[in-house]
């Protein structure tokens, strides 16, 4: 009798949820130092169309060869002399997802409103090194090409993140590199610091029920959050419209993204968000990032550190000329 109640006993505490630890307010504990880093890509491959996760050894052989053609091309264009060496490859999740996008079922972006206007990401160039099916039409000479298309006589010519002009990623995606995320927390107010960035999130239960207050606008859009059971929400809207809404789509202006932050382990953050935004998509876009709890510390990045590239560039041009 007694092994029959340790064993259902045992059965129990492997099913209960994970109860996560609790801050003096009584909310779950979010802080910490957590990695959103991921080999997952955005957008599921057009070879793995209706599969929804790669075996390990389509994953493996995926990375591998991804690094080696990002290798190759910077020996073909070296910007510094350290090529690829500042890009950070560790991963802390274990995840064989074929796209990050959960919503529409088939891992892709929906389709862009008549007129919007798509630029190229780092995304599309490792998607095209991979497959030249899943890159622009004319393959890969034509995304390079793309990189570097177009007028260069004055300041404006250029994009904005090429000038540091930059505002927040909302939501937040994996990048080449400073896929770390730290969380600080209080009662009222919870602060998202990436390398790069900061988001000061008020708290309150009327966060996402208030209207658009144009008045207001800005590079990150204003989030609010609140808490729904040991869930944070985090709705940010009032964009400036200065900014891609997503994947280099469109402008980020009517852009309204739901965020949620659930602990799940003592290593785990799940991490998911809801972008709605009708005037660069004709449907919402969802996606999952799980995050991995890392003992690293935040350092301050800088872009380009006084810009000497767009100065290089516009003098190149008039040398050119």
């Amino acid at each position: 009798m007694n092994r029959v109640l340790w064993a259902l006993s045992l059965a129990f505490l492997l099913d209960a949820p994970y109860l996560p630890p609790r801050t003096a307010d009584g909310r779950p504990d979010l802080q910490g130092v957590w990695s959103f880093a991921s080999g997952v890509p955005l957008q599921r491959p057009s070879a793995f169309a209706g599969k929804k996760f790669f075996t390990r050894e389509e994953f493996a052989a995926r990375r591998a060869y991804t690094g080696k053609a990002l290798r190759t091309l910077a020996t073909l264009a070296p910007v510094e002399a350290i090529g690829l060496d500042w890009v950070d490859t560790s991963l802390y999740v274990d995840d064989l997802r074929t796209s990050l996008i959960t919503y529409p079922e088939n891992g892709r972006l929906p389709a862009t409103v008549d007129g919007v206007r798509r630029m190229i990401t780092a995304d599309d160039l490792i998607a095209t090194l991979n497959d030249p099916n899943d890159g622009p039409p004319g393959g890969f000479f034509s995304l390079l090409a793309a990189f570097g298309d177009g007028r260069r006589d004055s300041h404006l010519d250029f994009t904005m993140s090429e000038r540091c002009l930059l505002g927040p990623g909302v939501p937040l995606l994996p990048n080449m590199g400073e896929s770390y995320l730290q969380i600080i927390q209080a009662r009222d107010h919870i602060v998202l610091v990436t390398d790069e960035f900061r988001r000061v999130i008020a708290i309150g239960e009327k966060a996402g029920k208030t209207p658009p207050r144009a008045a207001l606008q800005s590079w990150g859009g204003t989030s609010t959050g609140r808490w729904d059971g040991d869930t944070l929400i985090v709705y940010t809207e009032n964009f400036n419209g200065r900014t891609p809404s997503l994947a280099g789509a469109g402008d980020s202006r009517a852009k309204v993204v739901t965020e949620r932050f659930t602990r799940t382990s003592k290593q785990g953050l799940a991490y998911s968000a809801v972008v709605v935004d009708p005037e660069t998509f004709r449907d919402r876009v969802e996606v999952s990032v799980p995050m991995g709890a890392v003992d690293k510390h935040i350092f301050e990045s800088a872009c380009h550190e006084g810009n000497y590239s767009l100065r290089n560039t516009l003098s190149a041009s008039r040398r050119a000329e």
